[in-house]
């Protein structure tokens, strides 16, 4: 049981040190190019999810876990993901949507965001197109 409690005392240090690092990309006090921060979502982005199951399917002495320490890596993770290239953005959310923990961490607002900015330039792509068509066409007709 000791033993227990001493895994989940340093799996939540190395949360809280994951929270940090992942605010200090998300709001840009640690620049990366595109590729690490993808490297740094793939990596840390599975572990807090399987912690967060691993906490709340075996804790027997259940710990203290800050809410606002759960909501801050969310919200690191959904600004970091929002930042990335749209492709890379598309395979992290079409993971997400495929695992069955779906609940952690709820990256539903980078999912809907992800969602308008495909629309958004899929309106622009259609346009531009017709513009394009119209310009060769009258070009034709002179």
């Amino acid at each position: 049981m000791a033993q227990m409690i001493n895994i989940l005392d340093d799996q939540l240090k190395v949360i809280e040190v994951a929270a940090k690092v992942l605010e200090a990309i998300a709001y840009g006090n640690v620049i990366l190019p595109a590729a690490k921060r993808l490297q740094v979502v793939k990596l840390w982005l599975p572990f807090v999810r399987g912690i967060n199951l691993i906490w709340w399917k075996t804790i027997i002495p259940p710990i203290t876990v800050d809410g606002e320490l759960w909501q801050s890596l969310e919200s690191a993770f959904v600004s970091i993901i929002l930042a990335l290239p749209s492709g890379d953005q598309a395979e992290i959310l079409s993971e997400w949507l495929g695992c069955e923990y779906i609940q952690y961490p709820d990256l539903t607002e980078a999912f809907e965001v992800w969602c308008y900015r495909s629309k958004v330039a899929k309106r622009r792509f259609t346009l531009l197109g017709d513009i394009h068509g119209i310009t060769n066409s009258s070009m034709t007709l002179s």
